[in-house]
């Protein structure tokens, strides 16, 4: 039977409706690839509790979550079947403290499209490149 991992993610924006990307580090599972910040749900936790701790945890910073950006994807890798959730956020804090990830970029929508993402993350990207960004409020 497939491991099902629950992971959730979070679509950053700033003022200008950019998009934060952060590329996972060489060394790390799918390393080198494109991502929206994030991780695992722990047992008892909810979505946006998670994602409020893996962005303390991986950048030292504190978000506001929004609604959810659009469908979960779900994708079969050796290691289990993800299942990531990705949440329009906002940052309180800027300090971008890169424990798991090499590099972070703010990107326009149509910039999203020439990264090299984690499968997971691509039909979620592709949904932001194309959502109305303004109505992402907090």
């Amino acid at each position: 039977m497939t491991k099902k991992i629950y992971v959730v993610g979070a679509a950053i924006l700033n003022e200008q409706h950019q998009i934060l990307a952060s590329k996972r580090s060489d060394d790390r599972i799918l390393g080198a690839l494109w991502e929206f910040p994030g991780g695992k749900i722990e047992p008892g936790e909810d979505p946006q509790t998670a994602l409020k701790r893996e962005l303390r945890e991986e950048f030292n910073d504190q978000i506001e979550v929004g609604r959810q950006a659009a469908p979960t994807a779900i994708k079969q890798y050796d290691f289990g079947e993800i299942h990531l959730t990705v949440y329009y956020a906002k940052l309180d804090t800027h300090h971008f403290d890169l424990i798991a990830h090499s590099q972070v970029k703010w990107c326009d929508q149509a910039e999203l499209m020439q990264l090299h993402w984690a499968d997971a993350d691509l039909p979620i990207a592709k949904a932001i490149a194309q959502a109305e960004l303004g109505k992402a409020a907090f």
